[in-house]
């Protein structure tokens, strides 16, 4: 018999077609946000920053998702998962500027708290085929916070003086860019980690 087979020890989703799905998603996650902001003027909740975690998380859990049907056999719970749980420290940020509650805005802690609530969702859809899913939450948890740093200096970049021009806007989109490589990279790294749970859980590399 010729060929690499698949270990029956591993869940092998390869690195390489992991890390373009989260890649691509982070990437299309802005558009994702800018059509999701259109959509709230119209409706009079253009300022919503849940829009932001739904938009980003929508994207990079769409793909995500596609990646992982080999594990669970369908990408829209990986989806939801992704959306709902990256929106939802947004969401309870919006409610406090409208209650005006003393709670300040920080674009790092939103995602690095939807990271962990991504994380521990995600790993509860994992848990009934593999086994290792803490690793999951814990990857999630570092590669969503990383890659929220990406984003708060690609915001920052905006305000600055300093990136004007082409040179700017290139710098803007590699800062941007930087944050679905890492947390495809650091999400991808606990995928050995899972081990499927008999003989059932085997599934075939992709990408």
């Amino acid at each position: 018999m010729t060929g690499t087979q698949p270990s029956p020890d591993r869940v092998p989703i390869a690195m390489r077609g992991w890390l373009r799905a989260t890649s691509l998603g982070w990437l299309l996650g802005v558009p994702c946000i800018l059509v999701l902001a259109l959509v709230g003027e119209a409706i009079e909740i253009g300022g919503a920053q849940v829009l932001v975690g739904l938009g980003m998380g929508s994207a990079v859990g769409l793909l995500q998702g596609r990646a992982m049907r080999p594990v669970l056999g369908d990408a829209w719970p990986w989806l939801v998962a992704s959306g709902v749980g990256l929106a939802l420290p947004f969401l309870v940020a919006d409610i406090a500027a409208l209650r005006e509650w003393e709670l300040r805005y920080s674009l790092q802690w939103c995602v690095t708290i939807g990271g962990v609530i991504v994380g521990a969702w995600q790993a509860l859809l994992l848990r009934a085929r593999v086994r290792g899913t803490a690793w999951w939450l814990a990857a999630s948890a570092l590669g969503w916070t990383l890659a929220g740093m990406a984003a708060r200096a690609a915001d920052a970049l905006t305000g600055t003086t300093s990136a004007r021009g082409i040179a700017g806007a290139l710098l803007f989109l590699a800062i941007v860019a930087a944050g679905g490589v890492v947390l495809g990279l650091v999400t991808g790294a606990a995928l050995p980690r899972l081990v499927p749970r008999g003989a059932g859980g085997r599934v075939a590399a992709e990408g």
